[in-house]
Protein backbone atom coordinates (compact mmCIF):
# COMPACT_ATOMS: atom_id res chain seq x y z
CA UNK A 1 0.00 0.00 0.00
CA UNK A 2 2.83 2.42 0.84
CA UNK A 3 4.40 1.92 -2.61
CA UNK A 4 1.07 2.67 -4.26
CA UNK A 5 0.58 5.81 -2.13
CA UNK A 6 4.13 6.99 -2.88
CA UNK A 7 3.56 6.54 -6.62
CA UNK A 8 0.24 8.42 -6.42
CA UNK A 9 1.77 11.27 -4.42
CA UNK A 10 4.68 11.55 -6.85
CA UNK A 11 2.22 11.56 -9.77
CA UNK A 12 -0.73 13.58 -8.41
CA UNK A 13 0.78 15.61 -5.54
CA UNK A 14 -1.59 17.30 -3.13
CA UNK A 15 -4.65 15.63 -4.64
CA UNK A 16 -3.17 12.22 -3.76
CA UNK A 17 -2.45 13.36 -0.19
CA UNK A 18 -6.06 14.57 0.17
CA UNK A 19 -7.49 11.40 -1.37
CA UNK A 20 -5.22 9.25 0.79
CA UNK A 21 -6.65 10.90 3.90
CA UNK A 22 -9.99 9.28 3.07
CA UNK A 23 -8.41 5.90 3.85
CA UNK A 24 -4.94 6.05 5.41
CA UNK A 25 -4.21 9.55 6.60
CA UNK A 26 -0.97 9.06 8.49
CA UNK A 27 0.77 7.22 5.65
CA UNK A 28 -0.41 9.79 3.10
CA UNK A 29 0.84 12.68 5.21
CA UNK A 30 4.19 11.00 5.91
CA UNK A 31 4.73 10.30 2.23
CA UNK A 32 3.64 13.86 1.43
CA UNK A 33 6.21 15.17 3.89
CA UNK A 34 8.88 12.96 2.34
CA UNK A 35 7.92 14.51 -1.01
CA UNK A 36 8.17 17.95 0.59
CA UNK A 37 11.67 17.13 1.86
CA UNK A 38 12.60 16.26 -1.72
CA UNK A 39 11.18 19.55 -3.04
CA UNK A 40 8.23 17.92 -4.83
CA UNK A 41 5.57 19.43 -2.51
CA UNK A 42 5.52 22.03 0.26
CA UNK A 43 4.90 21.23 3.92
CA UNK A 44 2.05 23.75 4.18
CA UNK A 45 0.48 22.30 1.05
CA UNK A 46 0.64 18.79 2.51
CA UNK A 47 -1.03 20.02 5.71
CA UNK A 48 -3.76 21.83 3.77
CA UNK A 49 -4.41 18.85 1.48
CA UNK A 50 -4.58 16.51 4.48
CA UNK A 51 -6.97 18.83 6.29
CA UNK A 52 -9.31 19.22 3.32
CA UNK A 53 -9.18 15.51 2.43
CA UNK A 54 -9.92 14.49 6.00
CA UNK A 55 -12.83 16.92 6.36
CA UNK A 56 -14.34 15.77 3.07
CA UNK A 57 -13.90 12.10 3.90
CA UNK A 58 -15.36 12.41 7.39
CA UNK A 59 -18.36 14.35 6.16
CA UNK A 60 -19.03 12.00 3.26
CA UNK A 61 -19.03 9.03 5.68
CA UNK A 62 -21.20 11.02 8.10
CA UNK A 63 -23.81 11.75 5.43
CA UNK A 64 -23.79 8.16 4.17
CA UNK A 65 -24.46 7.05 7.76
CA UNK A 66 -27.16 9.70 8.05
CA UNK A 67 -28.91 8.36 4.91
CA UNK A 68 -28.38 4.62 5.48
CA UNK A 69 -28.99 4.72 9.22
CA UNK A 70 -29.12 1.91 11.76
CA UNK A 71 -30.33 -0.82 9.36
CA UNK A 72 -27.01 -0.71 7.51
CA UNK A 73 -25.15 -1.30 10.77
CA UNK A 74 -27.44 -4.18 11.76
CA UNK A 75 -26.54 -5.99 8.51
CA UNK A 76 -22.83 -5.89 9.30
CA UNK A 77 -21.94 -7.61 12.60
CA UNK A 78 -18.38 -6.27 12.77
CA UNK A 79 -19.57 -2.72 12.20
CA UNK A 80 -22.41 -3.21 14.68
CA UNK A 81 -19.98 -4.27 17.43
CA UNK A 82 -17.78 -1.23 16.85
CA UNK A 83 -20.83 1.01 16.55
CA UNK A 84 -21.90 -0.11 20.01
CA UNK A 85 -18.46 0.88 21.35
CA UNK A 86 -18.68 4.25 19.63
CA UNK A 87 -22.17 4.87 21.04
CA UNK A 88 -20.93 4.07 24.56
CA UNK A 89 -17.98 6.45 24.11
CA UNK A 90 -20.28 9.15 22.75
CA UNK A 91 -22.70 8.80 25.68
CA UNK A 92 -19.85 8.98 28.15
CA UNK A 93 -17.61 11.65 26.58
CA UNK A 94 -19.86 13.50 24.10
CA UNK A 95 -18.07 16.18 22.07
CA UNK A 96 -14.63 14.81 22.97
CA UNK A 97 -15.43 11.73 20.86
CA UNK A 98 -16.45 13.89 17.91
CA UNK A 99 -13.24 15.90 18.21
CA UNK A 100 -10.83 13.05 18.89
CA UNK A 101 -12.24 10.00 17.10
CA UNK A 102 -9.54 9.93 14.42
CA UNK A 103 -6.97 9.27 17.14
CA UNK A 104 -8.81 6.01 17.97
CA UNK A 105 -7.34 3.25 15.84
CA UNK A 106 -9.86 1.02 14.04
CA UNK A 107 -12.72 3.41 14.76
CA UNK A 108 -11.86 6.49 12.78
CA UNK A 109 -13.51 5.43 9.52
CA UNK A 110 -16.63 4.05 11.14
CA UNK A 111 -17.21 6.81 13.69
CA UNK A 112 -18.52 9.46 11.25
CA UNK A 113 -20.86 6.84 9.75
CA UNK A 114 -22.15 5.89 13.22
CA UNK A 115 -22.54 9.52 14.28
CA UNK A 116 -24.58 10.15 11.14
CA UNK A 117 -26.74 7.10 11.81
CA UNK A 118 -27.39 8.29 15.37
CA UNK A 119 -28.97 11.47 14.08
CA UNK A 120 -26.25 13.87 15.21
CA UNK A 121 -26.86 17.26 13.60
CA UNK A 122 -24.73 17.72 10.46
CA UNK A 123 -23.73 21.22 11.56
CA UNK A 124 -22.76 20.00 15.03
CA UNK A 125 -20.70 17.21 13.48
CA UNK A 126 -19.03 19.63 11.04
CA UNK A 127 -18.14 22.01 13.88
CA UNK A 128 -16.52 19.35 16.07
CA UNK A 129 -15.00 17.56 13.09
CA UNK A 130 -13.37 20.79 11.94
CA UNK A 131 -11.75 21.27 15.36
CA UNK A 132 -10.66 17.62 15.52
CA UNK A 133 -9.34 17.65 11.98
CA UNK A 134 -7.22 20.75 12.63
CA UNK A 135 -5.74 19.13 15.74
CA UNK A 136 -5.16 15.80 13.99
CA UNK A 137 -3.76 17.13 10.71
CA UNK A 138 -1.46 19.56 12.50
CA UNK A 139 -0.20 16.89 14.92
CA UNK A 140 0.39 14.28 12.23
CA UNK A 141 2.00 16.80 9.87
CA UNK A 142 4.44 18.02 12.53
CA UNK A 143 5.33 14.46 13.58
CA UNK A 144 5.67 13.46 9.92
CA UNK A 145 7.99 16.42 9.33
CA UNK A 146 10.41 15.08 11.93
CA UNK A 147 10.00 11.49 10.74
CA UNK A 148 10.61 12.55 7.14
CA UNK A 149 13.78 14.37 8.23
CA UNK A 150 14.95 11.29 10.12
CA UNK A 151 14.14 9.03 7.16
CA UNK A 152 15.98 11.41 4.82
CA UNK A 153 19.04 11.39 7.08
CA UNK A 154 18.91 7.58 7.34
CA UNK A 155 18.71 7.26 3.57
CA UNK A 156 21.63 9.67 3.20
CA UNK A 157 23.69 7.61 5.67
CA UNK A 158 22.72 4.40 3.88
CA UNK A 159 23.77 5.93 0.56
CA UNK A 160 27.11 6.98 2.07
CA UNK A 161 27.63 3.45 3.42
CA UNK A 162 26.66 1.97 0.05
CA UNK A 163 29.18 4.24 -1.70
CA UNK A 164 31.90 3.30 0.79
CA UNK A 165 31.09 -0.39 0.36
CA UNK A 166 31.15 -0.02 -3.42
CA UNK A 167 34.56 1.67 -3.22
CA UNK A 168 35.78 -1.10 -0.92
CA UNK A 169 34.52 -3.79 -3.31
CA UNK A 170 36.25 -2.06 -6.23
CA UNK A 171 39.53 -1.78 -4.29
CA UNK A 172 39.33 -5.43 -3.13
CA UNK A 173 38.47 -6.62 -6.65
CA UNK A 174 41.40 -4.58 -8.02
CA UNK A 175 43.74 -6.01 -5.37
CA UNK A 176 42.53 -9.56 -6.08
CA UNK A 177 43.06 -9.03 -9.80
CA UNK A 178 46.56 -7.60 -9.16
CA UNK A 179 47.50 -10.59 -6.96
CA UNK A 180 46.15 -12.96 -9.61
CA UNK A 181 48.02 -11.11 -12.38
CA UNK A 182 51.30 -11.04 -10.45
CA UNK A 183 51.05 -14.75 -9.58
CA UNK A 184 50.28 -15.61 -13.17
CA UNK A 185 53.25 -13.58 -14.40
CA UNK A 186 55.45 -15.16 -11.78
CA UNK A 187 54.33 -18.65 -12.86
CA UNK A 188 54.90 -17.79 -16.56
CA UNK A 189 58.43 -16.50 -15.80
CA UNK A 190 59.35 -19.57 -13.76
CA UNK A 191 58.30 -21.95 -16.58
Amino acid sequence: MIDTLWHLIAEYGYFAVAAGCFFEGEASILLGMLAANNGVLTEHGVWLAATIGTLLGDNIWFHIGHKMGRPALAKRPRWHARATQIEALLERYGAVVMIGFRFLWAMRSLTPFVLGSLGVSPWRFLFYDFIGTLIWSTTVTVVSHYLADAIGQAISHIQNIEQALLALVIVLAGAAWLVYYLRRRSNENSD
